[in-house]
Order: C-alpha cells, then structure tokens, then sequence
C-alpha cells in the first residue's frame, strides 16, 4: 500500500531539520515498523486520502546537546494547543485535547523519553494544514 505522511508533520519536521541542523535522527519515525503494525498506532497508514494511507504521528529524537529538548518542545506544544494535535507522548507522560491538555502518566511499553510523539487528527483539513507549528526556543 501506498503511504505519506501527513502534511502538518511534514512541516513539523523540517522545521525541526532547520532549527537544529546537527540534531541526532537516531529516533526519529514516521511509518510503523512491524510491530506498531500489529496494533492500533498512529505511526500506521490507516487515514486514506484517495487510495493514499496517510501516517498521522511523527517521533522527534531528544537530543539536547544539540538543542533538541523534546521535554520542554511537548510542553511548549501543550501548552499551545494546536487544534491539529491529537495527543502528544513524552518522558512517560500523555497529554490530549480530549482530556483537556492535563499531563497524565503513559502506561504503554515505550516511554517515549528518547522522543517526543506527536499525533494529529485524523481530519485532512487539520493533518494537511501547512501553516507552521510553535516548537518553542
């Protein structure tokens, strides 16, 4: 199957790519490996746009010596709360616009304390939108 990855994210990450040309993208993802392919994840093509999968989430590597702090970049982002976000998952933390922004403790295998995962909405109005994102200083 054909895939992408949503237009929003895109944007996010080459504004990450430009901010900090030297960041480590050891842990950065778009698309689901195996694994995240077994289960229900964002990192997998199950938006369709046409006969498109569109992957909805994108993991930003945490690489604060080269300025990259996904700690502080999710409360940034939370505290912003872009209308594109669906959750964010950072240092054994979920925050969600559903349930209104509060961190709360994530419980799933992976901590996410070697990145930050963001994942948008599944309405192609919000995961297209090319307007830049608040990644904070």
């Amino acid at each position: 199957m054909s895939w992408r990855l949503a237009k929003s994210l895109e944007i996010l990450r080459a504004q990450f790519n430009e901010r900090y040309p030297k960041r480590s993208k050891k842990a950065d993802g778009s698309i689901g490996d195996a694994a995240h392919a077994s289960r229900d994840s964002d990192h997998n093509p199950w938006v369709k746009d046409g006969k498109t999968g569109v992957v909805t989430a994108l993991d930003i590597t945490h690489d604060p010596e080269n300025g990259v702090d996904t700690y502080k970049v999710a409360d940034h982002m939370r505290t912003k709360r872009d209308p594109r976000v669906k959750y964010i998952i950072s240092n054994g933390r979920i925050c969600s616009a559903d349930r209104g922004w509060e961190w709360r403790p994530y419980t799933g295998k992976n901590k996410h304390s070697q990145h930050v995962h963001i994942s948008v909405k599944s309405d192609k109005v919000l995961y297209d939108d090319i307007v830049p994102w608040s990644i904070g200083k």
